[in-house]
């Protein structure tokens, strides 16, 4: 099973040799996603693609007690993406952090701070993304660590100089706790991130006198076992968001939205010498009214990328066509707010993966879901292909296929002229390669 965690730069351990150390490597890689099916008043008939280019280098100084370190890594990215119009950009950005290590004690103190990416949960279900942030962790000896974080970001993708460092930005900040290998569990974790929606013109025109602000905090609890019976394992998430939100058209009035609303994820998995498999389970709390009201009780997020139930190649699970109530899950770092009027999801999944060799796996998933769209069975199949003596190759190919019965009817003229909407296929083609040198 692949095993995923926040990212974090890091200083790498001592070496023999105290000193000035220097590393560096070219990264090259793109993704295509391409999905058809629907109807045209759907807009399904779409496509992102994805070219980058990176030179991560790292400067490290080590002594006995302390270690420093310079991370940067430039890195220019093309995109080409077809959701009514085509659209063509190239990103110059880049990642650049200081970091710093000292022991004291049986303490470990780490500092980062700079722009960089990050995913500040496990999964991926409240921040993955590039930010500009700063962050301190207290690791002790014992198996717990103290980390608190503080990011400022804008998920679309922007060029060096544009809005992520001079213009409207999303502020998170918070923490988390983090025990491992104590009694049975491999890793627990709790956290707290705040999310700050600036003061800011909801439509970017000068002349508009629409301001809109929010504060919404996530708090959550992750788990993840020892093995039992030698080849088991058992993962588990519950997160709880709060939070509000006011809109002023004018110095008099005013109008508030409070969520308040939940995720849950668990993941039963095993794996032997050549097979694995894995029965999860997603669920998030729906927003009952299908209109705008004072409460918007559907989980979302400002920018996330779970890597559950199939990933980018789960049609289900980044459910991606233009709804009043959007999807919870973005399948692009698009710049929209998270929109807490939708419909929640309850998606459930059975995985078979086979590992051929040492470079080569194929998986099956088994995905079924009830959503805006409706409920909906879907088979995705992916390859994976690893190979480490050609140049760190990595690239994964998959296909999927889903039928959704929307459950709802088709009005002719009125009530007693309509019909069932009839069933409505899908299929999902993601395609990424990587290589390093």
């Amino acid at each position: 099973m692949v095993k995923v965690q926040e990212r974090q730069n890091s200083i790498p351990n001592p070496q023999d040799k105290e000193g000035f150390a220097f590393q560096t490597s070219f990264l090259s890689g793109g993704k295509f996603q391409s999905q058809k099916g629907g109807i045209d008043s759907e807009k399904a008939n779409r496509y992102h693609s994805e070219g980058i280019i990176t030179t991560p280098t790292l400067f490290s100084y080590t002594q006995p007690n302390w270690s420093s370190g310079l991370f940067i890594a430039p890195r220019v990215s093309v995109s080409e993406s077809r959701i009514i119009n085509k659209e063509v950009r190239t990103v110059y950005d880049s990642e650049a952090a200081f970091l710093l290590t000292k022991e004291l004690s049986k303490i470990q103190i780490s500092i980062e701070t700079g722009r960089g990416y990050n995913r500040l949960d496990r999964y991926g279900f409240v921040f993955v993304g590039m930010a500009n942030y700063i962050s301190l962790s207290l690791n002790t000896k014992f198996g717990f660590r103290l980390t608190g974080i503080r990011l400022n970001a804008k998920p679309e993708l922007e060029n060096w100089f544009g809005p992520p460092w001079s213009g409207y930005r999303r502020e998170m900040y918070g923490g988390r706790i983090s025990s491992e290998k104590i009694l049975f569990w491999e890793e627990f974790r709790i956290f707290q991130f705040v999310y700050e929606d600036p003061n800011h013109n909801t439509n970017n025109s000068p002349g508009s006198s629409q301001r809109v602000s929010g504060r919404y905090s996530y708090t959550g609890i992750e788990f993840q076992s020892k093995p039992f019976l030698d080849i088991w394992g058992f993962d588990f998430t519950a997160i709880s968001l709060q939070g509000e939100s006011k809109s002023t058209n004018t110095a008099w009035s005013e109008s508030k939205t409070s969520t308040n609303s939940y995720l849950g994820f668990f993941s039963l998995h095993s794996q032997n010498e050549k097979l694995s498999f894995a029965l999860a389970g997603l669920l998030t709390k729906k927003d009952q009214k299908d209109r705008s009201d004072s409460n918007s009780n559907g989980y979302a997020s400002s920018f996330a990328e779970p890597k559950v139930l199939g990933g980018y190649s789960s049609f289900l699970l980044f459910q991606s066509l233009d709804f009043i109530h959007p999807p919870l899950f973005r399948d692009r770092p698009l710049p929209q707010n998270p929109n807490f009027e939708n419909k929640g999801i309850q998606m459930f999944g059975i995985q078979f993966g086979w590992d051929w060799n040492s470079w080569i796996r194929s998986d099956l998933f088994l995905n079924r879901a009830d959503s805006i769209l409706g409920k909906g069975n879907e088979v995705i199949t992916k390859l994976s292909v690893t190979a480490k003596d050609y140049g760190n190759l990595v690239s994964q190919f998959s296909f999927s296929y889903t039928e959704m019965d929307p459950r709802r009817q088709r009005v002719f003229i009125t009530e007693p002229f309509t019909e069932k909407e009839p069933n409505k296929e899908y299929i999902r083609i993601y395609i990424s390669l990587g290589m390093q040198y």
